[in-house]
This record gives C-alpha cells, structure tokens and sequence, in this order.
C-alpha cells in the first residue's frame, strides 16, 4: 500500500509540476496568437514550456506502469491528489489566493483517497 501511495503521489506531483511549468511558460510569452512567429519563436523555442513537456511525457511513462500494475478503479481516483498539490502550487509560486471553502474541498479529496487505498 505504501508502494501505491509513494507512486501515486509521485504521479500527480509530477503532472502538476509539469502543468506549472507550462503556465510559467506561457506567462512569458507577450502575446499569444496563431501566428508562425508566435509558434516557433515564442512557445518552441520556450525552455519552461520545452521542460515542462518533457516532465509531462515522463508522468505518462509513469501512469503507464501504474495502469500496467495496479487494478484502475484504484489509481484513476488517486490522480485527484494533483487537485490538492495544483492548489497548493498556485498559492506558492503563482501567488493565487486560496479561500477557506476551497481548503474544505482538498481536505474531502485527501479523504476520498485514504478511503480508497484504505
């Protein structure tokens, strides 16, 4: 169980670091807009942007192995810890405020996921 926990944690802190690192990327980009300058100057050639996909594609591997040795109806419901780190990771690096009702929601999501590995 101790197993699951460590890799499922690991899975969502990884998909949410690597989500943060998209958001810090896009944040440096001027201005959005479908242009080819845009596209290629702009986002490819973005190193936030570029290590954050790389993160991305690693947390795929990972929930790949997941879905290989844990049953789904288990693992799927775990990715939710990544609500309760997204949280915590806009209020720490992107200065986001976070209300109480909001804490009342992470704490039912952690104990959603007790209840399941439980």
């Amino acid at each position: 169980m101790i197993r699951l926990i460590l890799t499922a944690f690991i899975q969502a802190a990884s998909m949410v670091g690597g989500q943060m690192l998209l958001k810090l990327g896009m944040q440096r980009i001027p201005a959005f807009s479908w242009t080819w300058h845009c596209i290629l100057h702009d986002v490819l050639l973005n190193y936030w942007l570029i290590i954050g996909v790389i993160l991305l594609v690693g947390t795929n591997l990972l929930w790949l192995y997941m879905l290989k040795i844990y049953p789904f109806s288990v693992i799927y419901p775990l990715t939710s810890i990544g609500f309760a780190l997204g949280m915590i990771g806009g209020m720490l690096l992107f200065g986001e405020s976070v209300v109480w009702t909001q804490w009342i929601g992470v704490v039912l999501i952690m104990g959603g996921c007790y209840l399941i590995v439980r």
